[in-house]
């Protein structure tokens, strides 16, 4: 017990040195943990702050619509966006080369030989109650997979003619499916015992392809999207009972999406936007098919700092949907999109994308229905002295989606926009 005793007391004697020469040093403020080894003009200042944005209403243009993996056809009259129709032209192809169908047909009776079209079901956007008839139509103009096709592509009355109407109704998985008219049999086995084999030239050469366009009856409306690609989709000539063969439309043939949007009965406030696309507006207005996007500009950033010698370390822009503007049948967008305006009119993904795509952001938030996007990078060149010709957000997928949303912008008078900035001065 002695002992134990005596080292008890040293060790007391130990540790109440170490805390005095502690408390010491502590009196001195250039000694402070982490920056007694910096010059005093390299100290850092932390600080966060909020700043304002700018919003305005832009159509969605020059957007490439040729060769997409989903084709909507449909019409679907929202109650704030107004009318959307979507229309697809598209060729069909042999499935073979070298063919020679009079070969197995009898020419001089066709009666029993039945051409069908079949086209893959795939979703739907829009009231699935609204009843909607599908025009089935022959082009008369040639279309090509090597073109470039945009969202104001459409086709005049002489570029075309009808084969046949159906009404539409579907159901998921499903595959739709429309006699073709007896002489349109006739014409393509004949015109094959013409030319005695067909290729893939010849053949779309003969039949140019064909163009759905949709006619709405009552209801709504909505947009149904097809799978094109899928291998349900075809064009199949059945003979014999028993026999068949199939014109594909598949991954090389050509395929072009047609949009128009009509804001005739859009909401005053989207038209008013609309039309002053250079006026801030106090929401944002995003429309997929070629319709709407909002454009972001950082005015404010300039005089935000009182020094050019600065970090951003973080800067997170949130937007949030304006409640009540979505529900179940015409949802939100599931992620959004930034691109960054060029110098030249076009644009490019943000370097904040580029450098980490993860952490970018853009999700769909449905706690509290907003998106939020990390942009420290692109501040960062503004700051550093980069023009701001602005940012352009989008919904994903909005060349083949019909997605809408209406979002809060940096004008609203309530729940205006702002971005929530850390930096650092030094």
């Amino acid at each position: 017990m002695k002992s134990f005793f005596k080292a008890s007391h040293l060790l007391v004697y130990v540790l109440t040195t170490i805390l005095a020469f502690a408390t010491i040093a502590c009196k001195d403020d250039d000694s402070a943990i982490g920056t007694g080894i910096m010059p005093n003009s390299d100290m850092m200042d932390f600080r966060c702050d909020t700043l304002g944005i700018q919003t305005f209403a832009t159509r969605d243009t020059h957007v490439e619509t040729q060769n997409r993996t989903v084709n909507p056809i449909g019409i679907i009259n929202d109650p704030f966006f107004g009318q959307t129709t979507a229309s697809c032209a598209f060729q069909v192809l042999l499935s073979s080369n070298n063919v020679q169908l009079s070969r197995e047909i009898d020419t001089t009776n066709l009666s029993g030989v039945k051409l069908t079209l079949q086209l893959k079901y795939d979703n739907i956007y829009g009231s699935p109650e609204s009843a909607m008839k599908l025009n089935v139509n022959r082009l008369l103009t040639d279309i090509s997979y090597d073109s470039t096709y945009y969202e104001d592509t459409q086709f005049d009355a002489s570029q075309y003619e009808l084969l046949e109407s159906i009404d539409l109704t579907t159901s998921p998985d499903s595959v739709i499916k429309v006699e073709m008219p007896q002489n349109l049999v006739e014409s393509i086995i004949k015109q094959n015992a013409r030319q005695e084999t067909w290729n893939n030239e010849d053949f779309v050469s003969f039949f140019k392809g064909i163009y759905v366009t949709p006619e709405q009856t009552s209801g709504d409306g909505c947009l149904y999207s097809f799978n094109l690609i899928n291998s349900k989709s075809k064009m199949v000539l059945t003979y014999n009972d028993t026999c068949s063969f199939d014109f594909i439309i598949g991954e090389y043939a050509a395929k072009i999406n047609l949009y128009s949007h009509d804001y005739t009965n859009a909401d005053s406030e989207l038209k008013e936007a609309i039309d002053n696309p250079d006026q801030p507006s106090k929401y944002c207005y995003i429309q997929g098919l070629a319709g709407l996007k909002t454009k972001i500009k950082f005015p404010e950033l300039e005089n935000l700092f009182d020094s050019k010698n600065i970090i951003i370390n973080r800067a997170q822009l949130k937007v949030t949907i304006k409640e009540g503007s979505t529900n179940d049948i015409l949802p939100s967008p599931t992620a959004m999109s930034m691109t960054k305006i060029l110098s030249t009119g076009l644009f490019d993904f943000l370097e904040d994308y580029k450098s980490n795509s993860k952490n970018f952001g853009g999700k769909f938030e449905a706690s509290d229905n907003s998106y939020t996007f990390n942009i420290p990078l692109h501040l960062q060149s503004l700051q550093s002295g980069e023009p701001d010709y602005g940012i352009y957000m989008v919904a994903n997928d909005n060349r083949i989606i019909p997605y809408r949303a209406l979002l809060y912008g940096g004008s609203h008078e309530d729940y205006s926009v702002k971005i929530i900035v850390y930096y650092s001065k030094y």
